[in-house]
């Protein structure tokens, strides 16, 4: 048990925001658990891009690259290079 009773008005102003979005008891959650260590966060695109990846890979016709690259937000460039990746990670 701690001795002390710690508030959100406590909290510095740069690690504040976190309590305000998880609530006071995830936010000692967290900081009982990883209190002291770096946390990058990455942007959630970035977690998603693996998602989507596999989406446009499955959903490739042959010739649907347009209709990915509006379907995904990504430039139709960006749809041609991840279908070469597959294939060329698939010896092809």
């Amino acid at each position: 048990m701690n001795q002390f009773e710690l508030r959100p008005e406590d909290l510095p102003e740069e690690i504040a925001w976190l309590c305000d979005i998880v609530g006071m008891e995830r936010f000692m959650k967290i900081i009982d658990t990883a209190g002291g260590e770096f946390l990058y966060l990455p942007k959630r695109q970035t977690l998603e891009q693996p998602l989507r990846r596999a989406a446009i890979l499955r959903e490739f016709d042959g010739s649907n690259y347009r209709a990915l690259a509006r379907r995904y937000g990504i430039t139709e460039r960006r749809v041609r290079m991840i279908v070469s990746a597959c294939a060329e990670e698939r010896g092809e």
